[in-house]
């Protein structure tokens, strides 16, 4: 009778601890939720990762360009290009001494 006694107590002690079919539904629905979302912010990461690397390489790309056009406005500035392209595209020459005219103020 003694271990009958025992057997009831664990039995009514398990009874006591044991959690409903809906807690453990609910439980499993926040978890599902919980996973969904950190899924989904890591998608999310991934895709910014992604972006910002693209917009890294335009930045580089238009870097590269600004510096070649750079290069190419020194070239066309230079007082040597500047003289052979007015003599050869406007006709203009050097000027000389009688055409100079002094202004002093």
């Amino acid at each position: 009778m003694a271990v009958c006694l025992q057997y009831q107590s664990v039995y009514v002690k398990r009874e006591a601890t044991r959690v409903s079919g809906k807690v453990q539904l609910l439980g499993a629905v926040v978890l599902l939720v919980l996973l969904g979302v950190k899924v989904w912010a890591k998608l999310e990461a991934t895709d910014l990762g992604y972006s910002l690397a693209r917009e890294r390489q335009k930045t580089v790309a238009l870097d590269m360009e600004r510096r070649e056009l750079e290069l190419q406005r020194s070239v066309l500035l230079r007082p040597d290009n500047l003289s052979k392209a007015a003599r050869d595209k406007v006709g203009l020459a050097e000027h000389s001494l009688q055409q100079t005219l002094r202004v002093t103020y």
